[in-house]
């Protein structure tokens, strides 16, 4: 694991704090994670330690596209979402290693989540990414 993994793990676990906190409780109070949201955690960690962090974001935006796009237009199904999200990132012939296996599991993760839920976290995920990676960045151009 690298530096920017690990910042992306910190900047997840202050997020998902946030979004399953009580609102009256006081900021700096533990939160338990739901079940439910511990397990996806977990899944994903695995999904991005196979696939690698570059590979694993864009696998969590085509997932959060697919379901965006899924509850949009009804009669679709989610995994036609997800399919067609995931042509649209990964052109025919491009080599992703674990590529389907990781769609399965982020269709357990939403069937587990539901609707509801799937959508606040995966969209946890995509903003910790990018706050994570803006940290990056500018400790990049600080060092140079």
């Amino acid at each position: 694991m690298d530096l920017h993994d690990m910042c992306f793990r910190s900047e997840l676990d202050r997020r998902l704090s946030r979004l399953y906190a009580d609102p009256a409780a006081a900021a700096d109070e533990w939160v338990e994670l739901p079940h439910d949201a511990q397990a996806a955690w977990a899944l994903l960690g695995t999904v991005s330690s196979l696939t690698g962090h570059k590979v694993f974001v864009k696998i969590a935006r085509c997932a959060l596209a697919a379901h965006q796009r899924y509850l949009n237009e009804q009669t679709l199904s989610y995994a036609l979402c997800r399919d067609t999200a995931l042509r649209e990132t990964f052109p025919e012939g491009e080599d992703v290693a674990y590529l389907d296996w990781a769609a399965v599991v982020i269709e357990a993760i939403r069937i587990q989540m539901g609707d509801a839920a799937f959508g606040p976290y995966l969209r946890c995920v995509i903003e910790a990414e990018d706050a994570s990676a803006a940290r990056h960045a500018e400790r990049n151009a600080a060092c140079v």
